[in-house]
This record gives C-alpha cells, structure tokens and sequence, in this order.
C-alpha cells in the first residue's frame, strides 16, 4: 500500500467533519459579505478584506473539491 493511498484514506474518513468544514467557511464568507458593505477600496483595512476574500475563497475550493474526490472515492468502493 503506497503512502498516497493511506494519506487519501486518512482524508477521506474524516468526511463528516468537512461537512462543518464547509458550513464554517460558508458562514466566514456570509459575514465577509456583511463586511464588505462597510469598507471601501480607500480604507485602511481594504487589502485585509481582498486577503481575507482570498484566503475563504481557497480554502472552500479546496474543502469543497476534497469532499467531492472522497464521496466519488466512496462510491466507487
């Protein structure tokens, strides 16, 4: 068994916990959003927002594409 293979087994059992994973980053992107209605681009704290926008947009991507990898992972099993 390769160390890819047990790494991808690790991950893919601990699928219920990506689920809250993904319902916190939703709920970080909701009050992003808020956020966003009071900063504009000449404030202090705007390049904080475009980082912080960055930083919940990669992380639901990731936890959101490994989800999916283990649920099609899962059902091909």
């Amino acid at each position: 068994m390769s160390k890819t293979t047990t790494l991808l087994d690790l991950v893919c059992a601990q699928r219920k916990q990506i689920q809250v994973i993904l319902a916190l980053i939703v709920s970080m992107g909701l009050f992003l959003m808020l956020s966003v209605l009071f900063v504009g681009p000449g404030d202090q704290s705007f390049p904080i927002l475009v980082i912080d926008i960055i930083l919940v947009i990669g992380t639901f991507i990731f936890f959101s594409v490994t989800y999916w990898f283990c649920t099609k992972r899962a059902m091909d099993n």
